[in-house]
């Protein structure tokens, strides 16, 4: 399977917006792309660009006053240094609407349906992701947890190819791991109450990725959490 197309990170996918702007018009009237899609790209990438320059540049200054409000508050009895100017912005760019790359995924996605379309064309433009070799009958989730209010949050990750989790509970009752929850949405909190006449508890719990209606690859290493009886709970 293929890694989805937009990088991670906001570097990665400003360069990866010059790039589309860049090659698009190459593309554009073989694949049916209108020229106001190529303007639009183009306005997306030059804002994007700009909003994030903007960002680093006030990103900095706020450190600047950081650095003065503490010279001022601890610093010895000295002249004061000057106080930072705010950084000056060049004009803006053309305003665009929000959701830039769902906008571009959503051309991307149109082109590739183009029948002119090849695979060429996807990888000048950054519009075809990395190939990527997932191990499914391997795939196996990491629990963690942090309590809330004294309750059991599970945490985990979505896998590479599974974005949900069944979660098993040993409750120390002698039934050993029983079935507690499909999670489709990270993380989970177990709200079932300690048992009457005791203020801890000691649970087990252990996951198994699912992927439609079966589950895949390895239950998880189990881990072992201590909750606690809160007033309320």
């Amino acid at each position: 399977m293929k890694r989805p197309f937009i990088p991670d990170g906001d570097q990665a996918k400003a360069d990866f917006l010059d790039n589309f702007a860049l090659k698009l018009p190459i593309y554009a009237a073989i694949l049916g792309v209108t020229p106001a899609e190529v303007t639009s790209a183009a306005n997306d990438a030059a804002m994007f660009n700009y909003t994030m320059d903007a960002h680093e540049a006030f990103k900095t200054h706020k450190q600047n006053i950081s650095n003065y409000k503490n010279a001022l508050r601890d610093g010895p009895d000295s002249a004061p240094g000057a106080f930072p100017v705010a950084p000056p912005l060049a004009p803006a760019p053309t305003l665009v609407n929000d959701g830039i790359f769902t906008r571009i995924s959503n051309l991307a996605v149109r082109m590739k349906r183009h029948p002119a379309y090849k695979e060429a064309m996807g990888e000048d433009m950054g519009i075809v992701g990395d190939e990527q070799v997932i191990d499914i009958p391997n795939m196996k989730p990491v629990l963690n947890y942090r309590l809330d209010s004294g309750r059991p949050l599970i945490i985990w990750k979505k896998g590479p190819a599974a974005d949900v989790l069944d979660i098993y509970v040993d409750r120390k009752d002698g039934l050993g791991f029983v079935f507690l929850a499909t999670d489709t949405q990270p993380d989970y909190l177990d709200t079932f109450p300690v048992p009457a006449g005791v203020t801890t508890a000691v649970w087990d719990y252990k996951a198994i990725y699912r992927i439609g209606d079966n589950t895949v690859g390895q239950f998880s290493e189990p881990i072992q959490v201590t909750v606690t009886r809160k007033t309320g709970y």
